[in-house]
């Protein structure tokens, strides 16, 4: 029992190198930026009286749960959230911008309930995180094992459902049918038109083993090119047929930074954007001259 809490004290709050959640930090925002800046294309629909927000008495779980903005008020709303996530993702002002770029993504998703889905909550919880966690060039292990576990527990559960309550053992034609429809893209038709139907078929078997087999392809270090490889594949190809999903792959994809090795995530850090103050190399003072 001892070596078994020696080992679980180990896993969490061992000291690590914060390049990990450093490299997290800085894909999460990128892709919420993105998706910022195509939702406030249509900002006063979801911030706005203008747009279609239901009552609390037809719909008490919908409703807004915050005071809707001023027309206004949209452009200095814009501005405070750019600017925070600007400001999160490099330079000396990152936890108290995190704490605005939050502050942000709560109102969002309170104003307006029903186009807040997964993407949101995501959001919310990775801000939370970033904020919560500590400082400095290493840092204990708890806040990239909590990332870790959550992608693994998404990717495990998401495969348990599909093949125990869905249909993705069933039938060979599940994903030939999701792709079209409401989510069919341009790419998506000329695959319907063009593809044979079992390319479909292996897609859909190799995206259900690989959700059921990613505590295994991602947790294990040799396997983790190999999980790599068909994780963002399977991601890239959801974000190029699906409508609008782009931005959940992107999120998705933007876990695998605190499954990159150390050493790599801060060459990565360091070649997008100047490294963080607490990473930079600090000269010795110098030896004072004999007499």
């Amino acid at each position: 029992m001892r070596r078994l809490y020696a080992h679980w004290q180990e896993f969490w709050y061992a000291q690590v190198p914060a390049a990990r959640l450093e490299l997290f930090r800085v894909a999460m925002l990128a892709t919420l930026a993105y998706y910022l800046a195509a939702r406030f294309a249509y900002a006063r629909e979801w911030l706005t009286d203008i747009g279609f927000h239901p009552s609390v008495a037809a719909d008490r779980g919908h409703a807004p749960g915050v005071p809707l903005l001023p027309e206004s008020w949209l452009v200095p709303f814009a501005i405070v959230c750019f600017a925070s996530v600007a400001l999160a993702m490099f330079g000396r002002l990152r936890r108290p911008a995190t704490a605005v770029a939050l502050a942000c993504v709560i109102y969002v998703t309170l104003a307006d309930p029903i186009s807040a889905f997964t993407l949101n909550r995501l959001y919310i919880f990775s801000l939370t995180l970033l904020l919560l966690a500590p400082a400095g060039a290493n840092i204990p292990a708890w806040p990239i094992r909590v990332l870790q576990l959550s992608l693994l527990l998404h990717y495990a559960g998401s495969g348990v459902c599909k093949a125990a309550y869905g249909d993705w053992l069933a039938h060979d034609d599940v994903l030939w049918m999701q792709i079209q429809g409401l989510y069919m893209t341009d790419a998506a038709a000329w695959m319907v038109r063009t593809l044979p139907t079992w390319t479909f078929t292996v897609q859909q078997h190799t995206a259900l083993g690989f959700e059921l087999l990613a505590p295994l392809l991602l947790g294990v270090r040799r396997l983790r090119p190999l999980g790599f490889l068909l994780g963002v594949g399977m991601h890239l190809l959801v974000a190029l047929t699906m409508y609008q999903l782009i931005y959940f792959s992107l999120q998705m994809i933007a876990f695998y930074a605190v499954f990159v090795d150390p050493g790599r995530a801060q060459r990565i850090v360091t070649f997008f954007g100047d490294s963080p103050p607490w990473a930079r190399r600090r000269e010795p003072p110098p030896r004072p001259a004999h007499s």
